[in-house]
């Protein structure tokens, strides 16, 4: 348990930790802001894409060997980003990270859905969303303290030497267990799913950089969701007809993986969704920097930790579908705590009640979303499962942003139409934060209609009896 917490808190932290060495990226490696957005977003764009093959590949050669793989060329990538001399150098090493990254985070629900029985599955699937949640934050913290010690190479080196305690414990303690029944690979599904969810992605990346309109002549972000959702619809068809399928169409039949990795992705849309406005309402309303907003998300990360492996042990037990429930009415709760002090004059510190609400409800909700998700699976569908999970959540929390930026983009327009090229800075400045603000309530307002939502959708999961404990053995069970 320990080698797969810091596997994934290595790939997680390194989903945000960019964000806090912009100015210094384009200072010391003379990086325009195009090749900056490509630091940050190339990682991204082919760790959603290649999910779902890294999860059906480590049913293929097992997980153990794919974790293995994936921390061998993660430490290798985040070695040659902290000795980049140039951003074309660091794009690469960045892409190669988010290829890393991509292969070990499928292995470890996929680990822990074969090696942990049922009535213990939900509190090790707590345990490493407690992880996850906590890197998300320590990302820009750690990241912002990191970068101001000793510079921004050192956010990325500092990765070598936990991959390596990583690796070793992996090496040592992570047995080779493997799925049931035969297993191959479909190359005509892999190609077809990597293309449709990178085009997916990149439109989703890149849709603010061009106000979601044209990116170059005819080429505009509407056409790039348009193709990639014909490359997907082409992978359904081909799936359909394939006999060793990438992703089994048979995972739809399971009410529980549907229902509950669809509150999964819900979950994602609203957290990323909310930690833009957090971060852009401290930092641009509020004068703060990035370690502010950092520390204003903390308490959302301490209590998601917190709740997580409890949650998930309580899932063990009695099922996770009021858990979730709860959880999402407390993270809607949260939400709208937010909106109303969606206000300049409102401090920091104030901020921090409300994060700590929203990450009660994350951790409430993560670890039942997992565990329910796989609870009626055959081993045989674990790893397509794991990388479609992992996929809809990172495709979904990229969508929380899209819909956030869009709407706070929306009324900085709306702000800049009505107050003209003639007004004064003062007042310019005033009429920006009032426009800002009422954008936050609005988008605020949307992420906790969804997890209301979620909330009411939740009794769909199929309630189970408590599960007997199951002591465990010393000898192999016949």
């Amino acid at each position: 348990m320990i080698a797969l917490c810091l596997t994934a808190f290595v790939v997680m932290v390194d989903t945000t930790i960019v964000q806090v060495m912009v100015p210094d990226l384009m200072r010391v490696l003379g990086a325009d802001l195009g090749q900056v957005l490509w630091v940050v977003n190339g990682f991204i764009l082919v760790y959603a894409a290649l999910l779902i093959t890294a999860g059906r590949a480590g049913g293929l050669l097992g997980p153990r060997v794919l974790l293995i793989a994936g921390l061998l060329l993660f430490a290798a990538a985040s070695l040659a980003c902290g000795l980049s001399s140039s951003p074309a150098q660091l794009i690469a090493a960045r892409i190669a990270q988010g290829v890393g990254g991509a292969v070990i985070v499928p292995q470890s629900l996929t680990l822990v859905a074969l090696m942990f029985p049922g009535n213990r599955r939900g509190a090790a699937l707590g345990v490493v969303s407690a992880t996850m949640a906590l890197a998300a934050v320590v990302g820009p913290v750690g990241g912002g303290m990191i970068v101001t010690a000793w510079g921004w190479r050192w956010a990325f080196l500092v990765n070598v030497p936990l991959c390596v305690l990583a690796l070793a414990l992996a090496l040592r303690y992570v047995p080779a267990v493997r799925p049931t029944g035969r297993q191959r690979l479909d190359w005509g599904g892999v190609v077809l799913a990597t293309a449709g969810l990178g085009v997916v992605t990149y439109g989703l990346v890149e849709g603010r950089r061009y106000g979601w309109g044209s990116i170059t002549g005819p080429v505009t972000i509407p056409l790039v969701f348009a193709a990639g959702l014909v490359l997907l619809a082409a992978f359904v068809w081909w799936e359909h007809r394939c006999t060793a399928p990438v992703m089994p169409p048979g995972l739809f039949g399971y009410r529980s993986f549907t229902t509950a990795g669809g509150l999964a992705c819900v979950q994602f849309v609203v957290m990323l969704g909310l930690m833009l406005i957090v971060t852009l309402h401290v930092q641009r309303i509020q004068g703060g920097s990035a370690i502010d907003a950092g520390l204003v998300l903390l308490p959302m990360a301490v209590m998601a930790g917190l709740l997580s492996p409890l949650a998930g042990w309580f899932t063990d037990r009695v099922g996770g579908a009021r858990i979730i429930m709860g959880g999402f009415t407390v993270m809607s709760a949260g939400v709208v705590w937010f909106a109303l002090l969606a206000s300049p004059s409102v401090a920091v510190p104030a901020l921090m009640p409300p994060s700590a609400l929203v990450g009660a409800g994350v951790g409430l909700v993560m670890a039942p979303a997992s565990t329910e998700a796989i609870r009626d699976l055959p081993q045989s569908l674990v790893p397509a499962a794991s990388g479609l999970l992992n996929t809809g959540r990172q495709i979904a929390g990229l969508l929380g942003v899209a819909i956030v930026g869009a709407i706070l983009q929306n009324g900085s327009s709306v702000h800049e139409a009505a107050s003209g090229a003639d007004a004064r800075p003062e007042a310019a400045d005033a009429a920006f934060v009032d426009a800002f603000t009422t954008a936050e309530r609005v988008a605020l307002v949307a992420l906790a209609a969804m997890a209301l939502a979620a909330a009411l959708i939740s009794p769909l999961l199929r309630p189970r009896s408590p599960l007997p404990h199951v002591p465990r053995t010393t000898s192999p069970t016949p």
